[in-house]
């Protein structure tokens, strides 16, 4: 040390630390898209950055068609992966006859979502782009610069398809030649991109195979987020619920608190039917920065919803109810009563009724998740230091504090765990700990006791 006749100061960080909670609300979306990047992970949060794999709705593509209902909610971020690739899901249309509109002199192709037109002719003659014609790819509109009158008005094209897209290319893995993740596995890829993972996982329309919908629920496991599954177009009501048992043949079959399933389809606005997942994804990200991931979003109005695939019964106070029946085996529905508008009704994940610890309850499993993330990444600042007792209490109030602060918490305690031989622990170099604490609840059964008694009636005699 060289020779200091003086003061000086040495800075040492000490004592507990800040805990960020990890931010909940983000979806994980993964479909098709008739434009925009190809098994890449992006990021959007307004309707401008989801225009970006376009805007067409009702063609095939569960990209804009989820997209369309995202944005009614417009409340955190969505990771999206889009798989539909243009060099491969392709089909060729020749000389498809057009109708041209006298007055706008705009004709349209049956199909949208065009790669290329290679040609268009008139009355047999082949036009010029540019000169004589131009196209709109994404709407498959061609306008013309003269009235095509009786003249036959043909194009050629090539159009992106959605139907040539598998469950595979859904499902995705890790390219052999490239070590590139695809679909499904390019979601593990958001918190090294975004320092975040997403929450909420969807694949709108995929989904409605057992298959695709177990290859969710791994993702979910491994990720410890939740994966929202919607159940087929076409399911009636016994069929959801027998699709609970062993002899069910559609994709509700799973006990995991990690899956969500839903039931029926919404109708929007436009009359098309649309997923009630979807839905539930949008509205989920819209009760956790409104309220916070402790609210559940049972009881929520749905946005641009008219109506349903199928009518259920509906009231708060009838047992019997076919919202009940199916909240009843772990389906999460729609209820529309009386002046109530149409409401996202269920509160728990799949594993009910197998399951009844409070961890069935969504928001209680999502508090678990969410306490458990944040802990694990503030610790980082403290691996590798010496075990002493200052670390250790370090340690213990960083968690005493972080959870003191917690609105989702009814209670909690925070501590080191004895059932290890601590002793031994901290000889290999780990310091174990423990923390137990009880989330918020959501009250879904109100049971009011009503009792009929003349005592009262003493109350008229005593006012003479």
């Amino acid at each position: 040390m060289a020779f200091h006749h003086g003061s000086e100061t040495k800075r040492v960080n000490g004592g507990s630390v800040a805990v960020s909670t990890v931010d909940g609300a983000i979806i994980g979306i993964v479909g098709t898209a008739p434009m925009g990047a190809v098994n890449e992970l992006t990021v959007c949060l307004t309707k401008k950055d989801f225009s970006q794999f376009g805007t067409i709705l009702d063609q095939g593509f569960t990209l804009p068609d989820a997209f369309d209902i995202l944005a009614r909610y417009a409340s955190g971020q969505v990771y999206v992966v889009n798989v539909l690739d243009p060099a491969k899901h392709r089909t060729t249309v020749t000389d498809e006859v057009l109708t041209q509109d006298s007055d706008t002199l705009v004709a349209t192709t049956a199909k949208k979502g065009l790669i290329s037109v290679t040609n268009v002719k008139l009355g047999g003659s082949l036009l010029t782009e540019g000169e004589t014609y131009s196209v709109n790819l994404e709407s498959g509109e061609i306008t013309l610069t003269v009235a095509a009158g009786e003249q036959d008005l043909t194009a050629s094209y090539v159009y992106a398809d959605p139907e040539k897209v598998t469950e595979d290319d859904i499902k995705g893995g890790v390219d052999s030649l490239t070590g590139k993740r695809q679909g499904f596995e390019l979601l593990r890829d958001g918190f090294n991109l975004y320092g975040a993972d997403a929450k909420i996982l969807i694949c709108p329309e995929y989904d409605k195979t057992a298959s695709c919908a177990a290859a969710l629920a791994t993702l979910a496991d491994q990720m410890h987020a939740k994966a929202y599954v919607q159940l087929p177009k076409g399911t009636s009501l016994s069929k959801a619920i027998q699709g609970r048992g062993s002899l069910g043949t559609i994709n509700a079959s799973a006990s995991n608190e990690n899956v969500r399933h839903f039931f029926p389809y919404a109708l929007g606005s436009s009359n098309n039917l649309e997923s009630l997942a979807t839905h539930a994804a949008g509205l989920r990200m819209k009760v956790d920065v409104d309220e916070g991931y402790w609210f559940s979003t049972s009881n929520h109005e749905l946005s641009g919803v008219i109506g349903m695939e199928i009518p259920l019964t509906a009231r708060v106070d009838d047992i019997q109810s076919e919202t009940n029946r199916l909240n009843a085996v772990g389906i999460t529905t729609i209820f529309n009563s009386f002046g109530t508008g149409f409401r996202l009704w269920g509160n728990r994940s799949s594993n009910y009724p197998t399951e009844t610890h409070i961890s069935c309850f969504e928001v209680a499993s999502r508090t678990g998740d969410i306490i458990d993330e944040s802990i694990r990444q503030a610790e980082l600042q403290f691996i590798d230091k010496p075990i002493d007792d200052a670390l250790i209490d370090s340690f213990i109030e960083t968690i005493d504090t972080f959870l003191r602060s917690q609105k989702s918490l009814v209670g909690y305690s925070v501590g080191l765990d004895y059932d290890y031989d601590l002793v031994d622990a901290f000889s290999q170099g780990q310091i174990p700990l423990i923390y137990d604490y009880t989330p918020k609840i959501p009250g879904e059964r109100i049971s009011n006791k009503s009792v009929m008694t003349r005592t009262y009636l003493a109350n008229l005699v005593s006012q003479r």
